[in-house]
């Protein structure tokens, strides 16, 4: 799964080294959430950052800092489109925050395919957001 790597590498967030601290606010879980759909960066975020963010909030879990869209080669036009957005996403208590983002996004009715993507102890997951 090297696209969290390169992900993370483009955003400048370090690799860790070592052992890592306990996570917490001063150092939290990235998460970044692949929706695999056509959805305008305004849409976006009126449809799922803003709902997130005041729920990570309320609950003291973590926060949005930031969002992106893949494009696709342009076709013959020229024109590109939206493969898929992303959210990234710190957490501040892993396990509580996953599942929250989860629970969110269902709730949120984010397409099929949506999954969360994260690294813990130097081993990359994608965890996909419905079970089916």
């Amino acid at each position: 799964m090297g696209f969290l790597k390169d992900l993370k590498g483009w955003l400048g967030i370090p690799r860790p080294c070592g052992v890592s601290p306990p996570m917490g606010r001063t150092n939290p879980l990235f998460v970044y959430v692949r929706l695999p759909a056509h959805i305008e960066p305004l849409d976006r975020g009126a449809r799922f950052e803003d709902p997130l963010q005041e729920s990570l909030e309320r609950a003291g879990l973590g926060e949005i800092t930031g969002g992106g869209s893949q494009l696709s080669d342009p076709d013959e036009e020229g024109r590109r489109r939206i493969v898929f957005c992303g959210i990234d996403i710190d957490i501040y208590e892993p396990v509580e925050g996953l599942a929250l983002l989860r629970r969110e996004l269902a709730r949120l009715q984010a397409p099929r395919g949506t999954a969360l993507l994260y690294e813990m102890d130097g081993q990359e997951f994608e965890q996909p957001v419905y079970d089916d």
